[in-house]
């Protein structure tokens, strides 16, 4: 792979859409990619391995199997991922609980249907939207196409004043309810996986980022303990004793009262005394890199690299 470059599995996962598991189990059961391996043994792909990936998940959602299409061409897979469903007609009626959504839509199209069900506040008809997109994409492509960019969006959209609180705390709701089910679908002996300590540090009430992270972790071998969001420092501390984790990860989405989240991210440091590696991401997290890198810890602003920390 000379000359190559390379992306671990992680990434790969982030690119795809599809679960880690999901790649392992293509490249050994059908043998759909030939990843290089690292002189420590993970996984290195290439961007065409990348590319074939997401070709044969496309060609999956228009309904045929793995196992039916692994040995195709390059040529007749593209044939065959072209869109299929039959044309809809466009409606500015809003969406029911009972609705479906058309097989293989895409994330934006997702994302604009949830909108119309946020501003109708139908619970019960987001719940639907985001419980059939779940059964299509895989856990990271959930968080990084469409229930991150949509919070995102009700975000924007009642800072602009054409949503209300109520709409913004509807979706949370939802979100969350969405991200404990995802997390409570574990798989493997907990006990033989590292640990990953979870939390929201002081002034820090929203914690749907550090829910999204337990199920990053997961999904990469970790075993995830969210302790909650709005913790001071003494207390996410006291836990480490009790947990034993292999790191510690916060998430800040908000920049509150920056002198008083200096003094946490300091006090923590402290208490951890570099028992424990400290990671820390969320939105407005890098507004505390210099406080963080002071504190001994690492500001990982994005999903991948999150991944990268993680592997």
């Amino acid at each position: 792979m000379s000359g190559t470059v390379a992306f671990p599995i992680g990434f790969v996962s982030l690119r795809t859409g599809l679960s880690t598991h999901v790649i392992r189990a293509w490249e050994r059961r059908y043998h759909a990619v030939a990843p290089q391996r690292s002189a420590n043994g993970r996984r290195l792909f290439t961007q065409s391995d990348i590319d074939r990936l997401v070709l044969l998940r496309r060609v999956i959602q228009n309904g045929h199997s793995i196992s039916h299409i692994v040995g195709l061409d390059r040529a007749r897979l593209v044939e065959l991922a072209r869109p299929t469903s039959q044309p809809t007609t466009q409606s500015n009626d809003p969406i029911h609980a009972d609705s479906k959504m058309p097989d293989g839509i895409a994330p934006t199209e997702i994302i604009g249907h949830s909108l119309k069900a946020v501003a109708m506040l139908d619970g019960n008809a987001l719940q639907g939207i985001l419980r059939q997109a779940a059964a299509t994409f895989s856990r990271q492509a959930l968080l990084d196409t469409i229930y991150c960019p949509l919070m995102e969006q009700v975000g924007r959209q009642w800072s602009d004043g054409s949503l209300r609180i109520v709409h913004g705390h509807l979706a949370s709701v939802v979100i969350h309810a969405q991200l404990i089910s995802l997390l409570s679908h574990s798989t493997g002996d907990a006990a033989e996986k590292p640990c990953l300590l979870i939390a929201t540090p002081a002034g820090q009430c929203c914690y749907l980022g550090a829910l999204a992270v337990a199920i990053t972790a997961q999904d990469h071998g970790w075993k995830p303990v969210f302790l909650g969001f709005n913790l001071p420092a003494e207390e996410i501390a006291a836990a480490c004793p009790i947990l034993g984790p292999q790191m510690v990860a916060l998430s800040i989405t908000c920049r509150v009262n920056d002198a008083f989240m200096q003094d946490e991210l300091t006090r923590l440091s402290d208490l951890l005394n570099n028992g424990c590696p400290l990671v820390v991401g969320g939105r407005a997290s890098h507004n505390y890199r210099g406080s963080i890198e002071a504190a001994g810890g690492e500001n990982c602003s994005t999903a991948a690299e999150l991944v990268a920390r993680l592997e």
